[in-house]
C-alpha cells in the first residue's frame, strides 16, 4: 500500500506520548487503555529516543479525546508541554542568546519533532509571527494539533523568558478555525486568541525578540544545534534528490525510454528501495514517466516535423489512439490541434515582426 505521506514512518518522539499519559494517568486512565488495540511497543515508552509514526500517534489522540470526552484536550496539552519535551530542539531554543535565535531554531528544525508541521518566521516593524504551516494534509485531529502546537510554542515562549505565559503582553494566538464552544471555559487561562484568521500563528511584539533567556547559554546552545542539524539530515533527506536523479534518467533516446529496473540499476539500488523512495516523495515511477513524455510529447510536436503517429512511436506508444488520448488528458487537446495551435502562434508573431521591420 503508498505511504505518499510517510503516514506509516517513525518519525514523531516518543516524548510527545509520554505528556499524553502524564495527562491521562490524572484522570486516572491507565497507558493500557489508551494503547489497546494500537500497534505500539509499550516498551518504547521508556527510551527517550524512540519513535512513533504519525498515524499512530493520530490514533492515540483521537483515543485519548473519546477516552476524556474532552473536546479542549488540545488546550491542555499545550498548556501542559515543556520545553524538554522537544528534545534536543527545546535545548537548543532554550539556551539561545536571543528569543529571536530561539525562534529561528525553532522554524528551522520543527520538523525534527513534528513530521507533519513547519513553522515560517515573518517580521514587520511591529510584530514578529511563527506561522504554523501544514507539510501535508491533516484529515483528522486537524484542530487538537494546531491547538497543542500553538499553545505549546506561546508556553515554552514564556518560560524562555522566565515570565508567566498570561504576562507575555501583546502575544497573540491565531487560529484559522472558528471559537470552538469549549473556548469559553479556557479564556481566561489563554492570551489573547482570535479566530477565523488566515493563517495559524503566534503574534509578539518584536521588542521581546531581542532578550536574553532565562537559561541562555550559547556554547550548549551551538552543541544542540549541531545535534539538531544532524537529526535533520538524517529525517529529512538523504533520499531528497531521487526524484531528480530519477528524472535526470529518464531521457528519450532511439531506444525509448529507460524501464524501472534499468533505472534502478543506474542509481545503485533495487527496484522496491527505488519505488519505496519515490513513494516516499509523494510520486511514482510511472508517474514520473508519465510527467517526461508529456513535455517530450510537447517537444516533439513543437519542434519536429515528425509526425503524430512518429512521435507516439518515439514515445513508445504502439497505439497511436492510446497517445492521443493520453495527450488531451494532459493538455486539454489533441495532438494535432496543439501542434496547429502553436505554429499558428508562430506564424502570427513572425508576421507581426515583419509588420514592425524586423
Amino acid at each position: 500500500m503508498k505511504d505518499p505521506y510517510r503516514a506509516r514512518e517513525p518519525s514523531i518522539s516518543i516524548a510527545y506520548l509520554q505528556l499524553l499519559l502524564e495527562i491521562l494517568a490524572e484522570r486516572e486512565i491507565p497507558p493500557a487503555l489508551l494503547l489497546q488495540g494500537i500497534r505500539l511497543d509499550p516498551a518504547l515508552l521508556a527510551d527517550s529516543q524512540a519513535r512513533m509514526s504519525p498515524a499512530q500517534w493520530t490514533l492515540l489522540a483521537m483515543r485519548a479525546q473519546a477516552l476524556t470526552q474532552d473536546p479542549a484536550l488540545g488546550y491542555e496539552y499545550g498548556l501542559r508541554m515543556r520545553p524538554t519535551v522537544h528534545g534536543v530542539l527545546g535545548y537548543a531554543a532554550m539556551s539561545a542568546a536571543t528569543l529571536r535565535q530561539a525562534q529561528e531554531i525553532s522554524a528551522r528544525y520543527a520538523r525534527v519533532r513534528q513530521a507533519g508541521f513547519t513553522f515560517e518566521l515573518a517580521e514587520d516593524a511591529r510584530y514578529s509571527q511563527l506561522i504554523l504551516r501544514e507539510r501535508q494534509p491533516i484529515p483528522v485531529m486537524r484542530q487538537f494539533f494546531v491547538e497543542n502546537i500553538l499553545l505549546g510554542v506561546a508556553r515554552a515562549t514564556a518560560v524562555l523568558l522566565g515570565r508567566d505565559l498570561l504576562d507575555l503582553d501583546g502575544l497573540e494566538i491565531c487560529f484559522d478555525t472558528p471559537e470552538p464552544p469549549y473556548y469559553a471555559a479556557w479564556r481566561e487561562r489563554l492570551p489573547t486568541v482570535s479566530f477565523q484568521q488566515p493563517v495559524n500563528m503566534i503574534r509578539l511584539p518584536v521588542e521581546y525578540l531581542d532578550l536574553r533567556p532565562a537559561m541562555a547559554d550559547p556554547l550548549a546552545s551551538q552543541g544542540a544545534i549541531a545535534l539538531c542539524e544532524r537529526e535533520l539530515a538524517l529525517a529529512a533527506d538523504h533520499e531528497a534528490n531521487i526524484c531528480q536523479k530519477v528524472r535526470a534518467e529518464l531521457t528519450l533516446t532511439d531506444r525509448g525510454y529507460p524501464d524501472l529496473e534499468q533505472v534502478a540499476t543506474r542509481l545503485c539500488t533495487s527496484t522496491r528501495t527505488l519505488k519505496r523512495k519515490l513513494q516516499r516523495q509523494g510520486t511514482s515511477f510511472l508517474l514520473m514517466l508519465e510527467e517526461v513524455r508529456r513535455a517530450d510529447a510537447q517537444r516533439l510536436l513543437e519542434h519536429s516535423s515528425l509526425s503524430v503517429q512518429s512521435v507516439a512511436a518515439r514515445l513508445g506508444y504502439q497505439n497511436p489512439a492510446n497517445f492521443s488520448r493520453a495527450f488531451s488528458r494532459w493538455t486539454g487537446e489533441s495532438p494535432k490541434a496543439f501542434r496547429q495551435r502553436i505554429r499558428m502562434g508562430g506564424k502570427a508573431v513572425q508576421e507581426s515582426q515583419a509588420a514592425d521591420g524586423y
